[in-house]
């Protein structure tokens, strides 16, 4: 741990080095939500907000991660197994490589539990959106939340390949999809839901301008998920992670001249055994260069 730790700060250190060599930089925001299905559980909320410097033929990206689960309120009662409500607040700093292949190496540092501001964020956003109240009383305690994550995508025509793992303190996992890309722009754009790990847009090219589309999937396969233990039901066993979790995903893109959007749908089959059903959520990314 105290190696992912003096990792992670020297790579938060370099991006500052960069600004120096490259006055341009571009920023992304992502946020992933299932609002568009109308519901409000499990994976509910995911935003980052990252910039991106170009120096030595590496792009490095420092940011911020924050990631909301709750139980599935709604339909709950006593007696039922559920996940039991928390929440992650991660720094990342990550290095991106793009020759033949697009790797990603990147680490993340943070607190898993209260001090992620899980219960204060959730009832910040639903006094707009309406929601079934939560017992964040039940929430899992705090932790150190630390991650090694690696990725890499290839092409592999006519499929874009995307294999990668993340090993970390809360959850350990490995993951391998494809996906297939149409469209001008689509030699610009990954999607994160298919790469795991920090996705910035390509630096924009005359030549890879306009609209792009996928459909993809993937598989991935936990050796470890702390954050699937505790019951929401005070008084019911500990649930049970699944070894192996299905992605479908669809999504449309537009990149211009200073920056892009992208929107995806994702189907994830159940992350537990307890799972009511499939989880879904939307994911929107927008990339601005200035």
């Amino acid at each position: 741990m105290r190696r992912a730790l003096a990792t992670a700060l020297a790579m938060l250190a370099a991006p500052s080095a960069c600004l120096a060599q490259d006055a341009v930089g571009r920023w992304y925001l992502q946020v992933d939500n299932d609002v568009v299905f109308v519901t409000d559980r499990w994976f509910t909320s995911g935003v980052r907000v990252a910039r991106v410097t170009n120096t030595d033929g590496h792009e490095w990206e420092v940011g911020f991660v924050h990631e909301v689960y709750t139980p599935e309120q709604r339909n709950w009662e006593p007696g039922r197994a559920d996940r039991s409500p928390t929440a992650r607040l991660l720094f990342n700093a990550a290095r991106h490589t793009r020759n033949e292949a697009f790797d990603t190496f990147e680490v993340q540092v943070g607190v898993r539990g209260k001090a992620a501001f899980g219960e204060p964020t959730t009832e910040f956003v639903h006094r707009a959106i309406p929601a079934e109240d939560v017992d964040w009383s039940r929430q899992l305690p705090n932790r150190l939340d630390a991650s090694l994550i690696a990725a890499r995508s290839v092409d592999v025509q006519p499929l874009r390949l995307h294999l990668g793992g993340v090993l970390g303190t809360q959850v350990a996992f490995a993951h391998f999809g494809a996906d297939l890309r149409f469209g001008p722009g689509s030699r610009d754009i990954d999607f994160q839901v298919m790469r795991f790990a920090a996705t910035p847009p390509f630096a924009n090219r005359k030549d890879g301008l306009g609209w792009s589309a996928f459909v993809g999937a993937s598989v991935r396969v936990v050796a470890h998920n702390a954050l699937l233990v505790k019951n929401y039901d005070p008084g019911g066993r500990d649930i049970e992670a699944q070894p192996a979790i299905g992605r479908l995903a669809g999504g449309v893109a537009w990149t211009f001249a200073n920056g892009s959007v992208t929107f995806c749908l994702v189907h994830d089959t159940r992350e537990f055994d307890e799972q009511r059903k499939p989880q879904q959520f939307g994911s929107l990314a927008v990339h601005w260069l200035f």
